[in-house]
């Protein structure tokens, strides 16, 4: 069901709603607005509208960040609202998706890690434990993962704020700057994030194998590809995904193996 009118009107949105593609399917444009259910914690949803907002200001992207009502308050009978941002999701511009990391991840630069990260319990929080050792739920029980974790190094490159789901997430129009949307942040190192990036590519939108080894020079890049598959396996295992349909990592699991047992700390 689209959002009440009231809540709608609450949003300032205004014209027929719209149901959008992709994400988890719940969100709806108004006008010029989006709308969708609350599929944060409150405390996620303030740190965007307050440190989020700040750091913006001056960027050379675009960044998707909540809409108050016209009470003020950010959460309206269960939905939040963005603003609907001009732009469509581009394939294949993976050289640029690394770059807008590397600048959303200099934006928040100096920026203290959030309490919230600590405080989230869905699949894709507990998988960027599981990623990185610092899993303490039941084991895991998806095809490559035990291979990855036995590759898994040490890597020493310090954490920041990145965004750690760019491949769909990042709009490009001809006039406008680069979008960045649903902004899910996590504390890590950046290169961690282009590793997401190549690992969707060359697993969900064709890219070459080569891109693995192309996105990032740094040395110990494979350690974070590593991970980088770790982290989409165990979120897709912890969201029901069945064993069968792992297919489309076989190639950069393969790849991504052979390269890290040369791969040196950084």
């Amino acid at each position: 069901m689209h959002p009440p009118i009231e809540t709608q009107a609450e949003f300032h949105a205004a014209g027929t709603p719209l149901k959008l593609e992709g994400g988890r399917g719940t969100a709806w444009r108004v006008g010029n607005v989006t709308l969708k259910p609350l599929d944060v914690l409150p405390e996620e949803l303030l740190w965007l509208d307050e440190v989020a907002r700040e750091r913006s200001v001056g960027s050379e992207v675009r960044l998707s960040l909540p809409i108050r009502s016209r009470s003020g308050k950010l959460i309206v009978d269960g939905f939040t609202a963005f603003p609907y941002l001009a732009g469509e999701h581009q394939p294949g511009r993976w050289l640029e998706l690394a770059g807008i990391a590397r600048d959303f991840a200099a934006l928040f630069a100096e920026v203290e890690r959030p309490d919230f990260i600590d405080m989230r319990t869905h699949a894709w929080a507990r998988a960027d434990r599981f990623a990185w050792g610092e899993y303490d739920g039941p084991p895991i029980a998806a095809p490559y993962v035990a291979d990855l974790v036995s590759a898994r190094r040490q890597v020493f490159d310090s954490p920041g704020i990145i965004h750690g789901d760019l491949t769909g997430n990042v709009l490009f129009d001809s006039a406008l700057p680069p979008a960045v949307i649903d902004l899910t942040v996590y504390w890590r190192p950046v290169n961690y994030s282009v590793a997401v990036i190549a690992v969707d590519a060359v697993c969900f939108e064709g890219a070459p194998l080569s891109l693995l080894e192309t996105i990032s020079p740094a040395r110990d890049f494979p350690q974070y590809l590593v991970r980088a598959l770790l982290f989409r396996l165990v979120a897709d295992c912890l969201n029901g995904r069945p064993a069968s349909e792992y297919g489309a990592y076989d190639r950069a699991v393969s790849r991504v193996l052979e390269v890290a047992e040369g791969s040196e700390p950084g």
